[in-house]
């Protein structure tokens, strides 16, 4: 872990949020080990340590690391029906397929791995009488209308498509939450995350994750659109924040936006500002690709968010920045 990974961390582990609420808990985590279920179990490892928060965390992923001091890693299928030992507090599901690589190669897992995932989580939430967080996302408004977008709007996909998998998957889990709430009496609440980024060491075909690779090897950004697309992001330490601010404090039922404030910048704009932190340049290959998303426009309104208590610690440039120069350090290490 480089510095500036350690730095995010300390940052968001000492926020003035209610962390005495997790204190002697156990957190049971879906998708532990991707990007933000990483940094999220990070921060909790840190509130152990300096704090003393005694925080337990049982990790679910298809590739377990070795089990830590309060850390369990449990190699785990979601979309299989299991149970844990002992008692989760809180359950956060994390675990989804996230870039269009994956969109296109495993569609059918795309939407199995969000809904059966979320049911089984949801089980095991109703036995233990958990909260639950369901990781849910911008994909779910599709296209936007040209306005920032409230958790109010309704959205607009076509349906009649296999991309549209991920978007319906995530509209699903959601009306199940609310469905085990009116039925059951879960306790829930939803992040819809922006297009998040972060030093992910997997291969990520999201479009900014793939300018930052070309940029730490050295090679000019290749953009397969003209750019124009006006999205939100959020880099993963300000993901972590507001998933685990909405944890806290978020109203039971209620669904909250999460997203680095809007920098009015174009996705052409960002490739621009990646290629100069290496010298390099954009070229315009303009392609048809079926699993991109096809939104011109989805920008996120943060309001509902912030009067829980809740705001960024970076701009989107400010991310970009700090995961180039994580991931060019750490290729820096390899090759030392």
């Amino acid at each position: 872990m480089t510095e500036f990974e350690k730095e995010d961390i300390k940052r968001v582990a000492e926020l003035c949020y209610d962390w005495d609420r997790l204190s002697n808990k156990t957190l049971l985590i879906s998708g532990g080990t991707g990007l933000i279920g990483q940094f999220i179990i990070g921060v909790l490892k840190y509130r152990n340590s300096v704090f003393g928060n005694n925080i337990k965390v049982i990790s679910l992923s298809r590739r377990p690391l070795k089990t830590e001091s309060n850390i369990t890693y449990v190699k785990c299928d979601i979309n299989e029906k299991f149970e844990i030992d002992g008692k989760a507090d809180f359950i956060l599901h994390l675990a989804s397929n996230t870039h269009p690589k994956q969109y296109g190669e495993d569609p059918v897992g795309t939407i199995t791995t969000n809904i059966l995932g979320c049911i089984n989580l949801l089980e095991i939430a109703k036995r233990h009488n958990a909260r639950f967080l369901l990781a849910s996302s911008v994909e779910i408004y599709g296209d936007g209308d040209g306005n920032p977008i409230n958790e109010s709007y309704c959205g607009k996909i076509d349906c009649n498509t296999a991309r549209a998998g991920y978007n319906e998957a995530k509209r699903v889990c959601e009306s199940l939450c609310q469905s085990y709430r009116k039925q059951f009496g879960t306790d829930f609440v939803t992040a819809r995350l922006a297009r998040c980024f972060g030093a992910d060491r997997k291969n990520d075909s999201k479009a900014l994750a793939q300018f930052i690779q070309k940029a730490v090897t050295g090679e000019d950004i290749i953009l397969k659109s003209k750019g124009t697309q006006r999205f939100s992001y959020c880099y993963v330490a300000d993901a972590a924040s507001g998933i685990l601010k909405i944890l806290l404090d978020g109203i039971s039922g209620e669904a909250y936006n999460v997203a680095d404030a809007d920098e009015r910048k174009t996705l052409g704009d960002y490739a621009e500002f990646i290629a100069s932190l290496a010298g390099k340049k954009v070229i315009f290959d303009i392609s048809e690709d079926s699993n991109a998303s096809k939104a011109l426009y989805a920008v996120l309104d943060c309001a509902k968010l912030e009067t829980i208590g809740w705001k960024t610690l970076y701009s989107v440039s400010e991310g970009l920045k700090r995961t180039y120069d994580i991931i060019k350090l750490s290729a820096n290490c390899t090759k030392d």
